[in-house]
């Protein structure tokens, strides 16, 4: 008996120590895994036929420096490109490549917890989002950039944070999201589900409590399904991958179905996740620039001030799930 209440302490010991390790190995694996001048060559400016960028830094959700590049195009108007979880951002130069080319100005930046960014280790999107308000404003405070004129491009998890931002600034023009998820603990359920076949009704509840302990964060506020809705009356451009290895099926076509008009839908076939441009860059490019056209045309702009005549300043926080991440 008594080498049971030995034993005990032992044990509740080392399961404290397993789970606390546990939470120390997730940071890890969510932490920047590169350097952004780590790149392969062809990702390189020069080998798409644009000058090299200006190095900048600008000021994130919870006061965290953020770290990109910025082109300056011939225009006033300005896309703000998102990359995917893993990045890193510099592979995004493809699309800096035709935006700069057709006239926009472009900014590129590491998320947090990658590349020359701060903030130690990705939250899956719950301050990501909030960091893309940031990007839209330091875009805004650029010379020669008119405030009503910012589009956002996203990749993956880039994708559902724009669509989340562009939610809550209802002054950002357009959307163009490229494969986005419907929400982050569905997302992580799905995963999960595949890599260990555990039920997804027991897995998923403690996969999302675990992650939301270990990164401080409340996954289920990470919802573009919810969020995408209250983007209307602006446009948004669902581009989804045919052979998602990643997502559910029809994941992407979710998120559109749940968006309201105007909006655009292309299922490239053939593609894996996030992978679309690789595909078909051509026919990829040339949807993107008539997109973006249509966006920044004066039509749009008379429809989206009409809407905006009509309705209150600012949505309800829930519309991008909650407005103020950092008071958690």
């Amino acid at each position: 008996m008594n080498g049971i209440w030995y034993t005990l302490p032992l044990i509740l010991i080392a399961l404290v120590g397993f789970v606390f390790g546990l939470r120390v190995l997730v940071r890890k694996l969510l932490s920047g895994t590169y350097k952004a001048g780590e790149v392969i060559d062809p990702y390189r400016p020069k080998n798409f036929s644009i000058p090299d960028p200006v190095e900048v830094e600008f000021e994130g959700e919870k006061q965290t420096i953020l770290r990109g590049r910025f082109w300056k195009g011939k225009s006033d108007k300005a896309v703000v490109v998102v990359h995917g979880i893993d990045g890193p951002s510099i592979e995004m130069l493809p699309h800096v490549s035709y935006l700069y080319r057709a006239g926009y100005s472009v900014l590129v930046y590491d998320n947090r917890g990658r590349g020359e960014s701060d903030g130690g280790f990705s939250t899956l999107g719950y301050l990501e989002w909030r960091d893309v308000l940031c990007a839209v404003e330091w875009v805004k405070g650029q010379p020669g950039i008119a405030a009503d004129m910012i589009g956002l491009h996203g990749l993956s998890l880039g994708a559902a944070c724009v669509i989340m931002a562009a939610a809550e600034d209802h002054h950002v023009r357009g959307v163009l999201a490229e494969s986005p998820f419907v929400s982050m603990p569905i997302m992580l359920t799905h995963v999960a589900n595949k890599m260990t076949r555990l039920p997804k009704f027991l897995i998923g509840r403690l996969i999302e409590i675990f992650l939301d302990w270990s990164l401080k964060t409340k996954l289920r506020l990470v919802e573009p399904h919810t969020a995408v809705k209250n983007i209307s009356p602006r446009p948004i451009y669902i581009i989804d991958a045919e052979e998602d290895q990643l997502f559910p099926v029809d994941t992407a076509q979710t998120v559109y179905d749940a968006a309201e008009q105007p909006k655009r839908f292309w299922k490239v076939h053939g593609a894996a996740h996030a992978n679309c441009w690789h595909v078909m860059p051509e026919e990829y490019e040339q949807r993107a620039l008539d997109f973006w056209q249509d966006v920044f045309s004066d039509t749009s702009q008379s429809k989206r001030s009409e809407a905006l005549n009509s309705q209150a300043t600012d949505y309800p926080a829930e519309a991008a799930g909650n407005r103020s991440p950092s008071s958690s």
